[in-house]
């Protein structure tokens, strides 16, 4: 791992029903860095997202997001890491309705004690 790397996969593999989504050997991001993920509907966007948020586990690699190792914590210490370290927007249907967008948005800081 780069230590200056926010973002670290290493040999990361996913897939649904046994067709690969993901094969992914080696992304790493630095701290302050900017990026765009870019493709066509069904290309694997929002399962990285997922990967990265630890929503999703891969078959294989590893996973470390601010110095935590998503891929290896349990289901609790994931929904904590969310809470604390992510600001995870979900598309649409995840959005409260009743709420405005900056309601919806600051949601998730509620859950996080930091």
């Amino acid at each position: 791992m780069n230590d200056d790397a926010i973002i670290d996969l290493q040999g990361v593999q996913f897939g649904y029903a046994g067709r690969a989504v993901l094969d992914i050997a080696q992304l790493q991001v630095r701290a302050g860095s900017s990026v765009l993920l870019r493709g066509t509907s069904g290309s694997g966007k929002s399962t990285l997202l997922g990967l990265l948020a630890g929503i999703l586990l891969p078959a294989s690699g590893s996973i470390r997001v601010a110095g935590h190792r998503v891929n290896t914590l349990g289901a609790a210490a994931r929904d904590r890491f969310r809470a604390d370290q992510l600001g995870v927007i979900f598309q649409q249907f995840n959005l409260l309705p009743f709420l405005s967008v900056r309601n919806n948005i600051a949601l998730g800081v509620r859950f996080s004690p930091l």
